[in-house]
């Protein structure tokens, strides 16, 4: 079904008396009711995108108004305003900047009660859109606002975002230019946990998407070892494992070999590392406090040792059936996320309460 919009003469305001009126004010009270959106608000969400990739100014500032809610309309009108600025089905440069230019006003004029903290906070394409780079912009281009910058990381320093705003690349207050597709795929809700930094944050992360437990998100060092200690053997089968596979590659440094050849000392790797409380196993130097004092080591030992903290962790994971990133059946997923030594969590907001 084509669009009355789409059938406007040239050069004439979607403003402007006519038969598309009707569709544009159809849109606006489906906006604002929050009703579903059907095939023909598509048509004319679609009819708005076409006459705005020329930069047609007012179906641009339309676009803007219907994205001012959390409704169906406004999330498609937020969808093609991504597409604006990604420049996508031969959108204009102009009208790239337009857009982007259009969300900043909304947000810099935030005393004047056009936007509202909670209308930005359900609605983060809008700073996606007011904060993102536009392929052609220039060195001379005038910089994000400040204001803009500001909200963008207040609003990244939350626990809860949708899953597209990790997945899309942001320093500085400014944000890469987004993919469309990445962000209609991940637009759901996720929340990061943020776990103990006590040296058991990769057990805990596993065994919270392991068993679906929000328990094992603060459970104590002591839980932990205790979940471990079910099967001490297997986790020392998996230290013996690792080094017999490096063995076999002639990849044990010189200095090691003795330590590898002794008998029992997968149960001392297991003590140092494990029933300690430490929970280093997975690390090299964990590893390293296990073998011994070494005042310095050759980029062949560092290397060692990270290939065997490896090369255990991927078969802890067997032992224990450990995920880092657990698949849900509606596309999302939820998954640890590892900074340096240390993890955290990140999950769909009903992880822990929705039912498979």
């Amino acid at each position: 079904m084509v669009s009355s919009i789409t059938n406007m003469p040239p050069n004439r305001s979607i403003y402007s008396k006519g038969e598309h009126n009707i569709a544009i004010n159809n849109l606006i009270v489906s906006a604002t009711q929050k009703v579903p959106l059907n095939e023909s608000q598509k048509n004319d969400l679609d009819a708005l995108f076409t006459q705005a990739k020329s930069n047609d100014q007012d179906s641009i500032e339309l676009l803007q108004n219907l994205s001012l809610s959390d409704g169906e309309v406004s999330s498609y009108a937020q969808h093609l305003l991504c597409k604006l600025i990604a420049k996508e089905d031969g959108a204009s440069y102009d009208a790239a900047c337009s857009a982007r230019s259009g969300c900043q006003s909304l947000i810099t004029n935030f005393s004047e009660g056009i936007i509202t903290n909670k209308i930005l906070e359900d609605n983060p394409k809008l700073l996606l859109v007011a904060g993102s780079k536009i392929e052609g912009d220039g060195p001379y281009r005038e910089p994000i606002p400040l204001q803009v910058k500001s909200k963008i990381v207040s609003f990244d320093e939350k626990d809860v975002k949708p899953q597209w705003w990790h997945e899309t690349k942001l320093e500085d207050g400014q944000f890469e230019t987004p993919k469309p597709s990445t962000i209609k795929d991940k637009d759901y809700w996720v929340k990061e946990h943020k776990l103990p930094d006590d040296g058991a944050c990769q057990f805990r992360a596993a065994f919270t998407l392991r068993d679906k437990d929000d328990r094992w998100l603060s459970a104590s060092k002591e839980d932990i070892r205790d979940e471990i200690e079910k099967k001490p053997m297997s986790v020392k089968q998996a230290i013996c494992d690792s080094v017999t596979f490096l063995k076999e590659a002639d990849l044990i440094p010189d200095r090691f070999k003795d330590f590898f050849d002794e008998e029992g000392f997968e149960a001392h790797v297991y003590d140092k590392t494990i029933k300690s409380g430490d929970f280093n196993l997975y690390s090299p130097r964990g590893i390293e406090s296990a073998l011994g004092e070494f005042p310095t080591l050759t980029s062949e030992e560092e290397e060692f040792l990270s290939t065997l903290a490896d090369s255990i962790g991927e078969n802890l994971k067997s032992v224990f059936k450990l995920p880092l990133i657990s698949e849900i059946s509606d596309g999302s997923r939820a998954y640890s996320v590892p900074t340096g030594n240390h993890y955290n969590l990140i999950t769909p907001v009903d992880f822990f309460t929705k039912i498979d």
